[in-house]
């Protein structure tokens, strides 16, 4: 069996863990749209190794993704930081599988 680099795929009705350090759960904060129940998710979330760990379902990340799409950024810096938890969320949503076999040529 090859090796793969790829991360386990997971079940469209499961739960990925999301680390973010409290400055990015302050941008998730702020951004409009947030579900409150997400929200409070954030803020109650326990902390480890200096990043908070909260476990989402593929539509809180969904949300949670279109909510920081909509935030401004208030300065070059912040722009970057958005953009880089941006990042991360979309790779965490792209480990969801789709439902659909994956086609192998």
């Amino acid at each position: 069996m090859p090796f793969s680099r790829k991360r386990p795929r997971i079940a469209a009705s499961g739960a990925v863990s999301v680390r973010v350090d409290p400055h990015q759960r302050d941008l998730l904060m702020k951004a409009p749209g947030m579900p409150a129940s997400l929200g409070h998710a954030l803020h109650r979330a326990p902390v480890r190794e200096g990043k908070l760990s909260v476990r989402m379902s593929r539509e809180n990340l969904d949300t949670a993704i279109a909510a920081l799409a909509r935030v401004p950024a208030e300065g070059r810096d912040e722009e970057r930081e958005l953009d880089t938890l941006l990042r991360y969320l979309e790779t965490l949503a792209d480990r969801f599988e789709d439902g659909e076999p994956d086609e192998e040529e």
